[in-house]
């Protein structure tokens, strides 16, 4: 016999079902509804997206992501919804635009964006959370490094994250520096935003830190454990884009740097120093990141080591400075300790050039009333570098100072030496162009030439460093004198 919806309701209520389940339903079965209808809500309300025409609404996302993350976006790739582990919005070959030109555009294949759960019923509610940048391959030119800097000072809401992802800093000259396994997330808490970052860069483990109280001080921290460096930069209170105003150390090399600084893109320097076993030197100036970066710099030496120096620096041997290197170092050496006595007062200017060094307009006040002059250019931006210098030296009491040279029988009281040529640093050679002494010109090629040979074997045929090593010099002259 049939029996019809309507008997059969009427018929469980009189029974109570509904109101005693336990009485008529077995656990198992009540768990089992419970669970349908969980997973069914789940089903009706996370999945909801994934019925979202996101590729026909790019507009949309591209609006949300300027308004949460201020990144101006273009997509030009498919845009999907994955509901697991948590609702994300998958949006591919998107161009992030840090400036106002094309030329800020940084390419990227992929980028997860995180969506809040409680605001999945359409498109427009959409509200997102997180940015995240997962194994992606990303290219930027330096260029954009100040952008990209204004980005994460002003960034205020929306996390971003960078999980193992490589970043490529190429620039218009295809120079490469590669960063790899990068790990980066920010945090906002109150009025505090912390950046921690950790990435690789040849084969060493950097750890980066970013400590941003708005309102208050900005802290910057970048350590390399394994090289035992480390770099510290602390803003001021009243440190904003338009002027920057702070302290950076430095500890690199057995060296300790601090700078104390002021600007924007022209920083005027004061109050530092640099401090190592070589040299130990105040600091003041100006320098500028516009482009091309440069410097002006006052360099006021209590102490230098130049052989120690040049050793550790070996710009002679390597044959190398970097061309984007341009600026004036103005130096004041206030006392030089050598075999010959201490030197009071050493002036010159350090032109960096494009990859060559010109030591223009050195003075050196050197014991027992003498005086050296001298022009040198280190030009080592060509296939054969090389070194062209000039140098004059003349004493008021030449028999006390040849003496510490190993000469004993010089017998005026007056010397004046001049000397003129061309240093071939890969073949470790000179060339005498012009030599003088008592302002009469030496003429004799043969005496010219024996000074040469002698020159290249005692102080050359090793190291080119050596030119700075007074013993061999004292070998030299004992020599041909």
């Amino acid at each position: 016999m049939k029996v019809s919806s309507l008997k059969l309701i009427k018929q469980l209520v009189k029974k109570k079902v509904f109101f005693h389940p336990k009485k008529y339903l077995s656990k198992k079965i009540f768990f089992i509804g419970f669970f349908l209808i969980i997973l069914l809500a789940f089903f009706s309300y996370f999945l909801k997206p994934l019925y979202f025409n996101f590729n026909e609404n790019k507009d949309i996302i591209q609006n949300k992501i300027n308004e949460k993350f201020k990144l101006k976006t273009t997509i030009d790739g498919n845009v999907s919804y994955s509901a697991l582990p948590s609702p994300t919005i998958i949006i591919e070959n998107t161009k992030i635009n840090f400036g106002k030109t094309k030329s800020r555009e940084i390419k990227v294949k992929k980028i997860l964006i995180r969506a809040a759960v409680n605001k999945l019923n359409n498109i427009n509610q959409l509200d997102f959370t997180k940015l995240i940048f997962d194994k992606q391959s990303i290219e930027i030119n330096p260029s954009n490094l100040k952008h990209i800097f204004n980005f994460f000072t002003l960034h205020k809401k929306g996390q971003i994250l960078f999980k193992r992802t490589k970043v490529v800093f190429e620039d218009d000259q295809k120079n490469k520096v590669n960063f790899e396994d990068i790990n980066l997330q920010d945090k906002f808490k109150e009025n505090k935003h912390k950046i921690y970052t950790k990435l690789y860069f040849s084969n060493n483990e950097i750890k980066i830190k970013f400590r941003n109280t708005l309102g208050d001080k900005k802290t910057l921290n970048i350590n390399i454990p394994d090289l035992n460096q480390n770099l510290d930069i602390n803003f001021d209170k009243e440190s904003n884009l338009k002027n920057l105003k702070g302290n950076l150390k430095l500890n690199i090399f057995d060296s300790i740097l601090l700078i104390n600084f002021e600007g924007k893109d022209d920083f005027k320097i004061f109050n530092s120093y640099l401090r190592n076993k070589f040299i130990n030197t105040k600091i003041d100036g100006k320098i500028s990141f516009t482009d091309p970066f440069n410097f002006d710099l006052n360099l006021d030496v209590n102490q230098i080591n130049l052989k120690k120096l040049t050793t550790f620096f070996p710009i002679f041997e390597t044959g190398i400075i970097s061309k984007k290197i341009n600026g004036i170092l103005n130096i004041n050496i206030k006392n030089i300790e050598s075999l010959l006595g201490k030197a009071k007062g050493t002036n010159m200017q350090l032109h960096f050039q494009n990859g060559d060094l010109k030591l223009k307009n050195i003075k050196s006040e050197l014991p027992f009333s003498s005086v050296l002059n001298s022009n040198i250019s280190l030009l080592l931006n060509n296939n054969k570098p090389k070194i062209e210098y000039n140098l004059k030296f003349s004493s008021n009491n030449a028999e006390k100072f040849l003496r510490k040279l190993g000469i004993y029988d010089y017998g005026q009281k007056k010397i004046i030496l001049y000397s003129e040529g061309i240093i071939d640093i890969n073949n470790k050679k000179i060339k005498f162009i012009k030599l003088l002494k008592n302002q009469i010109q030496i003429k004799n090629k043969n005496q010219i030439k024996l000074f040469e040979e002698s020159f290249n074997k005692n102080i050359l045929d090793k190291n080119i460093n050596d030119l700075f090593d007074l013993f061999k010099f004292k070998k030299f002259l004992k020599e041909v004198y």
